[in-house]
């Protein structure tokens, strides 16, 4: 123990929660009111940090008022009719549907409701929804109240705090090491279950605004997590899909469920309606069928592409414009500053950058979990976007409640066990090297490189070529991670960010590579394997660490739904 204490500030707990997001907040306040020891490792503040941390202002709930639509059932129907086979349903039915009643009660009684001043529920339809499952609700402070239930609870906090490695002893997980982002104080966290709640991967394509900060999620998630897991040698499966979304021209903000919920419509330069032209469901398609056909409508040159609200009621266009401002305060500001009138002209839109961040808005990509949200190593959870069963704000609050139960539960079961010392040693040692070089490159150098190659090779329509050029280029890549060299302890935080942004690269390579056929297109579109074929790639690929690459393994996901959206038929 003293030789620990002489690497760093040693702590110990029952359950570390690694990121203070939506779904890692849930998962404290959980594990905590069952009278366990947490930790909480941020990289930012948890008041604010996270996809959400300046707001939201939907969720996706069944609330039983309807049984054409509004039930469990149906709601498992529509998991299996847009998910396509991309997560195990009675996982999603444990960690969703089972969670999703208390959680709702959990939203009013931590100060933020999910209903309207007078009590009653705002319900919009969109996304291939067969009903009305987005609650539109006031989200702005959403962040603030999981935070102050998180600390009441008495949980040790450690904001701005990175996580840089899963420790391990004898096969299980036993903690993880952070640096503080300001200080450079290393941290030890002994713990008895550990739980990996870092979102998704942003900053992996380069941003059609150029920045490549100017992301629809939190550019700060960038697969701490999901590389962590896989070199602590848990499987993750999904990663081959990459996630786009629309968005108002030049700015990056969520918008997409405010504009088609309200009966936005989208619109090409020709004045047409191009998804009731190319989709049985219109706008309200699911949001990976309105992205290919966008990309359809640009390729044959009718961009640029706009959102029509011109025929909206007047009451119904200010609760758009109020709810555009709960994701984001300075998206109304920004579309002010522009003359944009929802009233009187369409709204420029745009595709967005590509992202790792899951094939549906019920499905996700990342840590494999079962349904107790454990990955497949002892000791190791995982929750919210980091995971395979876990999607937007209603799967990380779900989630990440479930996880927190199933943590510790498992924690209540086991030993504290301290890592070896010289396992601490050689974390920190590369954690900090890039501060002792004298000469070498920045972490942006090398971060452009790997977008380049993803973008170009890896993107939207990809093959078995362009993908082998990916993989042979983002290994010559991987020499350019040891030129970084920090100035400053928010540098070495961004070289840290390159490492884990270049691991999900290669993860999606070799995943999109190993898939063949297409699935959720644009997600994943093979052009060599243009359609989708359910006979023979309906699941899941693993992707799992093996020596010093990985091992790849497909498994498939039946479902019973009375033949309704058989897999044959989807």
């Amino acid at each position: 123990m003293a030789l620990l204490e002489s690497l760093g500030t040693v702590l110990e707990a029952d359950v570390l929660v690694v990121g203070g997001g939506l779904a890692g907040a849930n998962a404290a306040i959980a594990a905590a009111e069952r009278g366990a020891r947490v930790v909480v490792m941020d990289k930012g503040k948890i008041e604010r940090s996270g996809d959400i941390g300046g707001g939201v202002d939907h969720f996706l709930a069944f609330l039983n008022t309807d049984d054409t639509w509004d039930t469990r059932d149906h709601f498992l129907r529509y998991l299996w009719k847009i998910g396509r086979g991309t997560a195990d349903p009675k996982v999603v039915e444990k960690v969703y549907c089972d969670e999703l009643p208390e959680a709702i009660k959990r939203m009013e009684r931590i100060g933020c409701p999910l209903t309207q001043p007078d009590g009653t529920f705002y319900r919009t339809r969109s996304m291939g929804q067969p009903g009305p499952y987005w609650i539109n609700f006031v989200g702005k402070r959403l962040k603030p109240c999981l935070a102050a239930e998180v600390r009441r609870l008495g949980c040790t906090v450690l904001d701005k705090v990175t996580a840089t490695e899963l420790l391990l002893k004898d096969g299980q997980v036993v903690g993880a090491t952070g640096m503080h982002i300001r200080t450079g104080e290393f941290y030890i966290v002994c713990a008895k279950a550990t739980i990996v709640s870092t979102g998704s991967t942003q900053r992996l394509y380069e941003s059609p605004r150029v920045n490549p900060f100017n992301t629809w999620l939190s550019p700060f998630d960038t697969g701490d997590g999901q590389a962590m897991a896989f070199r602590a040698g848990a499987t993750l499966t999904n990663m081959e899909y990459m996630r786009m979304t629309m968005m108002p021209k030049g700015f990056a903000a969520p918008g997409f469920n405010a504009f088609t919920g309200m009966g936005g419509r989208f619109m090409n330069s020709l004045g047409e309606y191009y998804m009731e032209k190319n989709h049985p469901m219109g706008n309200k398609a699911p949001r990976y069928d309105v992205v290919y056909y966008s990309l359809q409508e640009l390729k044959a040159g009718r961009g640029p592409l706009f959102i029509d609200c011109r025929h909206l009621k007047d009451e119904d266009l200010d609760h758009l414009y109020n709810t555009l401002g709960y994701d984001k305060d300075t998206l109304p500001d920004y579309m002010k500053q522009r003359g944009e009138d929802l009233k009187s002209k369409p709204v420029e839109i745009m595709v967005s950058e590509g992202m790792q961040c899951g094939p549906t808005e019920v499905t996700g990509s990342g840590v494999k979990i079962d349904q107790n949200c454990a990955s497949t190593v002892p000791g190791l959870y995982a929750c919210g976007d980091a995971t395979d069963a876990q999607r937007c704000v209603h799967g990380c609050i779900t989630g990440g409640y479930a996880a927190g139960k199933g943590a510790a539960a498992y924690a209540a079961g086991v030993k504290l066990q301290k890592p070896d010392s010289g396992q601490v040693m050689a974390i920190k040692e590369r954690v900090y090297e890039p501060m002792s070089r004298e000469e070498g490159i920045s972490y942006t150098d090398a971060e452009n490189i790997i977008r380049k190659i993803m973008t170009e090779n890896a993107g939207a329509e990809r093959s078995e070529g362009s993908l082998r050029v990916a993989g042979d280029k983002l290994k010559k890549a991987r020499g350019y991670l040891s030129l970084i060299k920090a100035g400053d302890y928010h540098e070495l935080m961004r070289a840290n960010e390159s490492r884990s942004i270049l691991e999900v690269a290669e993860m999606m390579v070799q995943a999109a590579l190993f898939r063949k056929e297409s699935r959720n297109k644009p997600y994943h579109h093979r052009l060599d394997y243009p359609e989708t074929d359910n006979e023979n790639w309906c699941g899941q690929v693993l992707v799992r660490k093996e020596g010093d690459g990985a091992e790849l393994e497909f498994l498939p996901i039946a479902f019973d739904d009375g033949g309704e959206n058989n897999a044959a038929r989807v």
